[in-house]
């Protein structure tokens, strides 16, 4: 069982335990000295789908999220040219013993409030941190990835705040995806010392999930493995769902690996036979957390343009003979052979469909390395096979992706399976016959996600 989809818990209001004997702000009076001007978060949002490499006490809400603050009223945080400079920046806020779902830090403090001063601080709060971030791309901490970056200014009438997270990066595998949240709220000490100061995350990144379902009559089909293409791999959050500079693209993909099970399409006893009764294919690597921006549709002419999504399948007529991959040794034209294809190869546990394995094909052999040393070489047991998968690929029309809202790709296998990738030998060259995919674009199932109302079409 694969824990990549772990559930936390982003602080919602005090606890009912708490609230049942006292109010907020009476509950705060009574854990905060006198003489103590910490800044108390009460932060809100509902329970969020994450990743982490297995390590989830590491990346739980409940370890804390990072604050930075600004003071519009102190002088001494102007710079040249009316630069507003943080007044906190980056800083870890956690769980206060006594005090409830309370969050606060020795480092957090609010300004004075003396005269014409109300001790006004402007928040920006944001989880997972850049070090974690970082790490969810495998980038040094010293990198150029997931920096903060302030050019906020302050004049004699106002404040205009510039805080952003630049060169934000997803990793092109999904399964090491993880959630961003983030947070925006103004306070101040006369008001907010005791009651504290409630932050309201809301997501950054778009969720995408690819479901299929299907009744071909002609043949069946197994699905390993799912791919998105030319999406935006780099881009700056601004905090507030916006995002700018998305213009590096790549692929995400997750292809099964030990432990995940194999989907079927079109066999007698598979349920998954209409749009109502749809899977996901996701596997174990979960959902797919994309950058938020405008795409337009992969002219399948073209190898190098369009967003589009591929499934990794393997298609068999219904008497069992192989249809795709094509078959090793068939002529695709002239100078092609189907064994120059992009083929995946996975040993199979025949009687329940895992993935036991991922391998790796020179020669006649199977290795456990794409280095294929004599090491690697996997000697297949009796209650495994080998089977074969390629990629077949969609474009994805012409829409805008938004932070905060799940993307439902639902696929429709019953007149087809397809084209070829854009990486593979004929882009675009249909597999069997041409498609008609049914895909949609739905609202995410928890509260705080934005509804949508646009919709997502496979252009055949």
């Amino acid at each position: 069982m694969n824990d990549k989809r772990i559930i936390y818990s982003l602080l919602s209001a005090l606890s009912a335990v708490m609230l049942s004997s006292c109010s907020q702000e009476d509950l705060a009076l009574h854990s905060l000295a006198d003489d103590d001007d910490a800044v108390v978060f009460i932060s809100s949002l509902p329970v969020v789908t994450t990743r982490s490499d297995g390590d989830t006490d590491k990346n739980s809400l409940d370890a804390g999220f990072q604050v930075t603050a600004f003071a519009p009223e102190d002088e001494t945080k102007i710079g040249a040219s009316n630069k507003l400079n943080e007044y906190f920046a980056d800083q870890l806020v956690t769980k206060t013993p006594g005090m409830g779902d309370a969050f606060r830090s020795d480092m957090c403090r609010w300004p004075a409030n003396s005269g014409s001063k109300k001790g006004t601080l402007k928040f920006f709060a944001f989880y997972p941190s850049c070090e974690a971030l970082r790490e969810s791309v495998g980038v040094a901490s010293n990198s150029s990835y997931f920096v903060l970056s302030n050019t906020s200014k302050k004049t004699t009438t106002s404040a205009t705040y510039t805080y952003t997270l630049t060169k934000f990066k997803i990793n092109s595998d999904i399964s090491k995806h993880v959630d961003f949240v983030a947070a925006t709220a103004e306070g101040n000490k006369t008001q907010h010392l005791y009651s504290g100061v409630t932050l309201t995350f809301a997501h950054q990144l778009s969720r995408v999930d690819i479901q299929a379902w299907g009744a071909p009559t002609s043949y069946e089909l197994e699905i390993a493995g799912v791919r998105m293409g030319n999406v935006y791999m780099e881009g700056t959050c601004n905090f507030s769902g916006t995002w700018t500079s998305q213009s590096t693209r790549g692929i995400v993909e997750y292809i099964y690996g030990e432990g995940d099970k194999i989907i079927s399409v079109g066999k007698s006893k598979d349920k998954n036979k209409s749009a109502a009764t749809a899977v996901s294919i996701m596997g174990n690597g979960g959902h797919a957390m994309v950058i938020p921006g405008s795409y337009s549709a992969w002219n399948k002419s073209k190898t190098g343009t369009g967003s589009y999504f591929s499934v990794l399948l393997r298609v068999n007529d219904k008497a069992g003979k192989l249809l795709y991959p094509y078959i090793e040794g068939a002529d695709l034209n002239a100078n092609k052979k189907a064994e120059d294809m992009k083929v995946v190869y996975l040993s199979i546990e025949k009687s329940s469909g895992l993935v036991k394995k991922r391998l790796y094909k020179k020669d006649g052999d199977y290795y456990t390395s794409d280095k294929f040393s004599v090491e690697s070489i996997y000697n297949i047991p009796d209650d495994e096979e080998i089977r074969s998968y390629g990629w077949a690929a969609g474009p994805i029309s012409s829409t805008t992706w938004r932070a905060g809202t799940q993307y439902t790709l639902r696929l429709g296998y019953s007149s087809g399976v397809g084209v070829m990738d854009p990486s593979d030998l004929f882009p675009g060259k249909p597999i069997i016959s041409e498609p008609n995919f049914e895909v949609e674009v739905s609202p995410f199932e928890e509260q705080d996600w934005v509804d949508v109302t646009d919709r997502i079409s496979i252009n055949p």
